[in-house]
């Protein structure tokens, strides 16, 4: 047997109870085909685009353990129900799990940093060195030349 996350999207059309409700009657159809089936709630978001004229939806994650053959039956089921939105039925990484989060990191500079919160602190050792700059000397005098020669023209502002 393998690990599968099904990802759900329910109509945000349905009230929380009934939503609560459709949930639990897949959750009942998926356990019928499989084992240690686990419901996480991810809320109520809103759809990037609308389907069916529909602009948010109940996003759910249920973990499960089944074979190869019951993942057929049970997406070839999801398929039938009208009621659902989108479902997609993938693998269940475990390396990522909940304890490894993704934080974001924006330095001086402006530029954020997507990482695991382990790599934060590595990201935050390399980041206390200073920025080099380069060194360019500078001539106030020549500035000042220039600015002038600038100002002194009489063509400055065409048509005057």
């Amino acid at each position: 047997m393998k690990k599968y996350e099904l990802l759900l999207v329910l109509p945000g059309t349905l009230d929380e109870k009934e939503a609560g409700k459709l949930v639990q009657e897949i959750k009942d159809s998926v356990s019928a085909n499989s084992q240690d089936v686990e419901l996480n709630n991810l809320g109520k978001v809103r759809l990037a685009y609308p389907i069916k004229q529909i602009r948010y939806g109940y996003y759910y994650t249920l973990v499960f353990n089944a074979e190869p053959e019951a993942v057929k039956t049970i997406s070839e089921k999801l398929r039938l129900r009208a009621d659902v939105l989108r479902s997609m039925i993938s693998h269940f990484n475990t390396s990522v799990t909940a304890a490894k989060k993704i934080t974001y990191s924006t330095n001086e500079v402006g530029v954020t940093t997507m990482m695991e919160k382990g790599d934060r602190e590595e990201l935050v050792k390399s980041e206390k060195q200073p920025i080099a700059t380069p060194a360019v000397k500078v001539d106030l005098e020549a500035i000042n030349e220039k600015l002038n020669e600038i100002l002194d023209n009489e063509n400055i502002i065409p048509g005057v």
